[in-house]
């Protein structure tokens, strides 16, 4: 494993290049040596590490798949992967011959930045300068991980959601080759040949070659399916701008889910007039709004829900999922020297009462008294210069007991949106 802490960000100026040669987001594009072998064979070694985690928590959630010789494992096949997690130093070589020889496979994951810190830090570190230029997408940023040896994508040739676009991070050691069609093209050549009937389809395809530090860029709405013969490792980059529709669905889920209080209770038969409604009152109350919510119209629901949201994204580097929260204790001593998350801000915005400061850690949504001394500390944080812990405490208001100074610093960290540097 490579020692190296952290990659190197893509500048402003090489963002406006790949904006320029994508014309806007909208043309397929290659982008060679982007990365340094140092970087991805040290990415290729968090992706590993995710491989280890997912083996303890043995679950097959968050997309994660396995296929062996094109066929995915069921969840009881799944033991094979879980009960042979890569060792702390071994290869991504060394482990792929261990545990699956000479067989083809394909793995892929989903939300991969909830499961790796330092993997999430870099990628977040080189699309700074990006999402600075064109703003953090409605529904936020995840990054899938594709590792395999396999002769085509396992999924066929497919068509990604509306509104997703991608950035494919080779990290190697294998090339791969990316064949695209348009969406018209695909569908009027599909009307004679079929869908999957690739030796047919590659001859109208686009081809895009690409290796080890490479970056493919692929816009929404392009069929395509990836081929290599050899093994790499690749981390997808994907941008979500949905439907009106969807967003606003998403949103509702989101109110239902916060206030609706979960029960079995049946309902009983309503005997009421026809024009009478009242019999809702008793199923309505399972919703249990905040005070501060209670007089609001949907409307304005939706607004505070979709506030939050804006929040949570922009205080996780555009990320839409978050990273688990810590489950270890800490206790922190006057002179240990705690740092911002970075690239990650903490932001915070009153309650629509003014009562709550509501904090947004990497994602996740804290509830404080709204006291201005908070606000100075949480500013002092995001200065992002290392910062002791008694220095912290004596931005919070010296009437104080130190105990509260300690647990909101407690959940700060428990919530990833602070480092201790003196481990």
């Amino acid at each position: 494993m490579q020692t190296i802490e952290k990659v190197s960000p893509f500048t402003a100026g090489w963002w406006d290049m790949f904006l320029d040669t994508t014309q806007n987001l909208s043309a397929t594009a290659v982008f060679q040596d982007c990365m340094s072998r140092h970087e991805t064979h040290l990415m290729r070694g968090y992706v590993l590490q995710i491989l280890q985690t997912l083996a303890k928590l043995r679950t097959n959630q968050y997309g994660y798949r396995v296929y062996i010789e094109g066929k995915q494992l069921t969840s009881h096949e799944m033991s094979l992967v879980y009960d042979n997690p890569p060792y702390d130093d071994e290869e991504l070589e060394d482990w792929v011959a261990r545990v699956f020889g000479d067989k083809k496979f394909g793995m892929i994951l989903n939300l991969g930045e909830k499961f790796n810190a330092e993997l999430s830090k870099n990628i977040a570190l080189k699309t700074a300068p990006y999402l600075e230029k064109i703003g953090f997408p409605v529904e936020g940023i995840n990054f899938s991980i594709f590792i395999g040896n396999y002769d085509k994508t396992p999924l066929g040739i497919h068509k990604d959601p509306p509104g997703q676009d991608v950035m494919h991070f080779h990290l190697g050691p294998g090339d791969k080759v990316m064949y695209t069609w348009s969406k018209e093209e695909y569908e009027e050549l599909t009307k004679t040949i079929g869908k999957q009937d690739l030796d047919q389809l590659l001859p109208y395809a686009q081809e895009f070659s690409f290796g080890e530090g490479d970056m493919y860029f692929m816009p929404e709405g392009e069929y395509h399916i990836g081929k290599q013969d050899g093994l790499s490792v690749a981390v997808t980059f994907w941008r979500y701008n949905h439907t009106r529709y969807k967003l606003v669905s998403k949103l509702l889920n989101v109110i239902f889910s916060q206030f609706a209080k979960k029960g079995d209770a049946l309902l009983p038969t309503d005997t009421r007039a026809l024009g009478d409604v009242s019999g809702l009152d008793d199923s309505l109350s399972i919703l249990e709004i905040p005070e501060d919510l209670a007089k609001m119209n949907l409307r304005e629901l939706l607004s505070a829900a979709y506030s939050d949201l804006r929040y949570s994204i922009h205080s996780n580097a555009g990320y839409r999922t978050s990273p688990f929260v810590k489950k270890e204790e800490v206790s922190f001593s006057s002179t240990d020297l705690i740092q911002v998350a970075a690239p990650y801000k903490i932001h915070y915005k009153p309650s629509p009462n003014n009562e709550k400061l509501q904090v947004f850690v990497r994602g996740i949504k804290l509830e404080f008294t709204n006291f201005p001394c908070i606000h100075l500390a949480i500013d002092k944080l995001n200065e992002g210069a290392p910062l002791q812990v008694e220095d912290f405490l004596n931005t919070l208001d010296q009437e104080w007991d130190a105990e509260i100074g300690h647990y909101i610093l407690g959940l700060l960290y428990k919530n990833n949106g602070v480092v201790r540097l003196n481990n």
